[in-house]
């Protein structure tokens, strides 16, 4: 944070910290890091899965050859690049001057997307304050030591403005040309990456600043994270790292060896105060930064109740080279929506002499699905009249999550000799009366004028309608598409990525089937995390939480004896930590910018299983993905003739 001037340590843009237990944790690290000069000892507490991921965002040996052991040894040599990237990244950071009627106080921003700007909440607290703020670049001394002028930005808070102070972070829109005319485009900006383990401990990192409001200064390479033996709460959310010099700028980068931002910087951490020497100047033992991958987590849980939230990811997903998500996401259901239609009669799927429900042994390889759903079987809604969990339909069946109030899982058989076209749509998607009705949503939850939530959502199938139609006769045809249109093979989903990005998937494997006649069974369902989104917590039945990803496994008979599967995952909260797993980050390579915006991936059944906690066992020998490229767990696909089936 920036050190003011002696006579102004009350002034609303200072932020340290007044934790006594803080201060010791901090200074016991800091004694414990100066005895252990050597990082290995450091890093060996860290989880092996941010240790994997920290490797993963290192540079080729090549471009960087101490690039591993400067992080997880003890190098200190760096790659003569690292001067010359991080003038780069300079150019995003700003000095924020906020006027105020005693003065004006400042602070450091940087631009981390398309006109848009970060820095602390303490800094730029409201949109007020935010619309008399500029925000200047370039201020900083050139190679001959000639301090130049800013190139001074209005800052544009009715576009956007989302602040926390508890995270204490604020994002802001700034104008798109300065005050002379000159194109903010010119300084560029530093992309975020959402995932946890850009970092580790006894790992240093670098500061660029504008301290106590000064020309940009960078503390390089002179700060050492610390890991705290302290207990409080939400400690997770936050890096702590030593420092020798002053304390820094609020809201300035912190950036790690290969210039990647792991955090905002917030606050200066003083030594324990001394009781017996109460007028003892302070003594800066360390600082506090606010984890980039906490703040992801913050803007996801808001997604869907606030506009800004959702348009500062958009921007943060546009800085990495997807197209804007904006207009797909604000996108609404029609206002006025049919009616549900009644629930049919139990007895619809007791007719003598026929086979209703997912068939195990459809395929030559039996594939039970009571092994599938066996280890989160405890977590499936029950049937009313007491027979279990699935719920039979024509040509599939469905098994639905009693806490999440959507399918845990759907599975159905597709016959590709015996497709049907089963006509006109069907009519309205109805409640199923065999469950009870407080683990189902009904046309209420969709309907627009039935809440005041930012975002509206379209019911998407699940079990695409044209899946189930097929059989003998054209009526068993139209009965499996009826039987589609449950609330229960619906889940909420942005109209124009129920089209497009999980559409295609579903048109492709449909397509295939049909040209090639073959046999296909395929799995299908939302993947739950605790930190999605709350949505319609005045609508009946809410609030409830929106699953943002979505998962498919198909399993094709390829031959008469053998048969193939493929796992995917199409969604929209988790397409930018699937960048990371494809390890494609370096220089964004080898993937080009068009390919990313496809905005889906195929993965593998073990990723799956991982994210959903099902059991694919019995055909995870069979992934073909998985035994094509084993050290990859994803892959981009540009085009559906990029699928490995």
């Amino acid at each position: 944070m920036p050190t003011p001037p002696p006579d102004s340590y009350e002034r609303r843009d200072v932020l340290t910290s007044t934790d006594q237990k803080l201060a010791e944790a901090m200074l016991r690290a800091s004694d414990a890091a100066r005895r252990d000069r050597g990082r290995k000892d450091t890093l060996s507490g860290e989880p092996s899965e941010r240790l994997a991921i920290r490797r993963d965002l290192l540079e080729p040996k090549q471009a960087d050859p101490k690039g591993f052991e400067r992080v997880i040894g003890e190098s200190d040599l760096t790659s003569i690049n690292y001067l010359e990237r991080g003038k780069r990244a300079s150019a995003a950071v700003c000095r924020i001057r906020v006027p105020s009627p005693g003065g004006e106080w400042y602070g450091t921003g940087f631009l981390v997307g398309p006109r848009l700007l970060m820095t602390n909440a303490h800094v730029l607290g409201n949109e007020f304050e935010a619309g008399q703020a500029e925000a200047e670049f370039s201020y900083e001394h050139d190679v001959d030591g000639v301090l130049g002028d800013p190139v001074q930005f209005n800052l544009l808070p009715h576009e956007i403005f989302f602040t926390d102070p508890q995270a204490d972070v604020t994002f802001v829109s700034i104008a798109p040309v300065s005050n002379k005319g000159i194109p903010l485009e010119r300084f560029g900006w530093l992309g975020l990456l959402p995932l946890s383990g850009k970092a580790v401990d006894g790992e240093y990192v670098t500061i660029i600043q504008h301290p106590g409001g000064g020309p940009k200064q960078i503390s390089i390479r002179a700060n050492q994270i610390v890991k705290l033996d302290l207990d409080i709460p939400r400690i997770e959310n936050f890096i702590h790292y030593r420092t020798d010099t002053e304390p820094g700028s609020s809201g300035s980068p912190v950036f790690n060896d290969q210039w990647q931002v792991v955090a905002i910087h917030h606050k200066a951490v003083p030594a324990p105060r001394d009781p017996a020497k109460p007028d003892a100047p302070v003594e800066w033992i360390g600082n506090e930064g606010v984890r980039i991958s906490a703040l992801f987590q913050l803007l996801e849980q808001h997604r869907l109740n606030n506009n800004h939230a959702l348009m500062v990811l958009d921007r943060l997903e546009r800085s990495l080279g997807f197209s804007p998500m904006t207009p797909e996401v604000s996108t609404v259901a029609p206002e006025l929506l049919e009616a549900d239609g009644k629930p049919y009669k139990p007895t619809r799927w007791v007719k003598q002499g026929t086979a209703f429900g997912y068939d195990a042994k459809f395929l030559t390889q039996e594939i039970i699905l009571d092994d599938i759903i066996a280890p989160v079987k405890a977590k499936a809604a029950p049937l009313l009249d007491g027979s279990g969990v699935e719920l039979v339909y024509n040509k599939f069946s469905v098994v639905v999550h009693a806490e999440r109030k959507f399918a845990l899982i759907t599975a159905v058989n597709i016959n590709g000799s015996k497709l049907k076209h089963p006509g006109d749509r069907p009519g309205s998607f109805r409640q199923d009366a065999r469950i009870a009705s407080e683990f189902q949503p009904d046309g209420e939850f969709y309907e627009v004028k039935k809440g005041t939530d930012k975002v509206n959502f379209s019911r998407g199938h699940l079990v695409r309608r044209f899946d189930p139609a097929w059989g003998e006769t054209p009526q068993e045809a139209k009965d499996g598409d009826a039987d589609s249109f449950h609330y229960t093979n619906a889940a909420p989903q942005y109209q124009t990525y129920n089209n497009v990005d999980w559409g295609d998937l579903e048109d492709y494997v449909l397509n295939q089937t049909q040209m090639t006649e073959r046999k296909v069974t395929v799995f299908q369902g939302p993947i739950y995390r605790p930190d999605d989104p709350p949505y319609g917590k005045d609508r009946k039945g809410g609030p409830w939480k929106i699953p943002l990803s979505f998962w498919k496994i198909a399993v094709v008979q390829k031959t008469p004896t053998t048969i193939s599967a493929a796992a995917f995952i199409v969604g929209q909260t988790q397409y930018v930590d699937a960048l990371y797993e494809a390890k494609v980050f370096k220089a964004l390579a080898p993937y080009r910018f068009e390919e990313l915006r496809t905005r889906k991936i195929q993965t593998t059944i073990a990723t799956i299983e991982k994210e959903t906690q099902l059991n694919f066992e019995g055909i995870r020998a069979f992934d073909a993905h998985d035994s094509l490229e084993a050290t990859r767990r994803t892959r981009w696909i540009t085009s559906m003739s990029d699928i490995i089936i």
